[in-house]
């Protein structure tokens, strides 16, 4: 592996480099991509040099942060993923050292924006040491898959994409420890509970002309692997005025009775016919029953 670093890092056409002081060592970390796709792997290395040496040290530890708005008007940094490199005896008797690290970049991760940026957190767990404010930012593309499903359900299904997305923190999904079953019910618990952050990015849509009395909005959830991709499609339904007052209805809307979320299921031979995506998508919008509650 480590040839296969070096190699890497000698014929990369880009380097970024990403220099500061923690406590008594210099640490540079150096990249060799500034944009990275989700599924790639973001290769570099961490350049430590400190006349005292490294005896204080166990581990370095480089992620690959990003920052999520929520609802609510916070703002949360959260680690992807992170890669920790432990210090040998003789690596702390050393006064430079050089430590090799790849990042897998999660399927998962939603492309920059100006609300969501991402960078590379490089830290070293040093007693006393000062803060090292790391915020050197790189860019994440779209995930292919994104922009050739739009195009699929917008120019041939009639979807109309908004200009809202939203980035949901879903904090008690993490496995460990779960018991509500509120939550373990949840249709979309299986993907949330396996990611290290479990966060879903919501893809919004009008739906097309056909079935715009029946559903009100349509949202995509992409949970992509190697192996393929689940489409996760919450269904939001017309609320009919017969139903009640302004105040029921609302209430109706705020506990989310009136949202149903399926999961659509696609191998990479189904991804690259696209009649096989359209079939899926009418074939839901067709079956799905409205909830018993808002029939009139």
């Amino acid at each position: 592996m480590f040839n296969k670093h070096k190699k890497a890092m000698r014929n990369a056409k880009f380097k970024k480099l990403i220099t500061r002081t923690i406590g008594h060592v210099k640490v540079d970390t150096v990249l060799t991509e500034e944009r990275v796709t989700p599924g790639d792997t973001l290769v570099g290395e961490v350049q430590l040099s400190s006349k005292k040496g490294f005896k204080e040290i166990e581990k370095v530890s480089v992620s690959l942060m990003q920052q999520f708005p929520f609802s609510d008007d916070t703002v949360a940094n959260l680690s992807l993923i992170t890669s920790e490199m432990r210090l040998s005896g003789e690596q702390k008797e050393l006064n430079e050292l050089v430590l090799p690290f790849e990042l897998k970049v999660p399927y998962f991760t939603p492309k920059s924006a100006v609300n969501r940026k991402c960078w590379i957190q490089t830290d070293i767990d040093l007693p006393y040491k000062l803060d090292p404010r790391d915020m050197d930012f790189i860019v994440v593309n779209e995930h292919p898959l994104l922009p050739y499903v739009n195009k699929i359900v917008t120019e041939e299904l009639g979807f109309v994409k908004t200009n809202r997305e939203e980035v949901i923190h879903y904090p008690g999904f993490k496995p460990k420890w779960v018991i509500d079953k509120r939550i373990l019910n949840h249709p979309l618990y299986p993907m949330l509970s396996s990611r290290q952050v479990p966060v879903a990015h919501e893809i919004e849509y009008f739906p097309p002309e056909e079935f715009r009395t029946k559903y009100r909005e349509i949202e995509f959830i992409y949970d992509i692997s190697e192996n393929g991709m689940d489409l996760y499609v919450e269904l939001q339904f017309i609320i009919p005025k017969e139903i009640g007052g302004y105040f029921k209805r609302a209430a109706i809307s705020e506990s989310d009775r009136d949202e149903r979320i399926h999961k659509l299921s696609f191998t990479n031979e189904e991804i690259e016919d696209p009649e096989t995506i359209k079939k899926k998508l009418i074939e839901l919008l067709v079956n799905t029953e409205i909830p018993e509650e808002l029939r009139v």
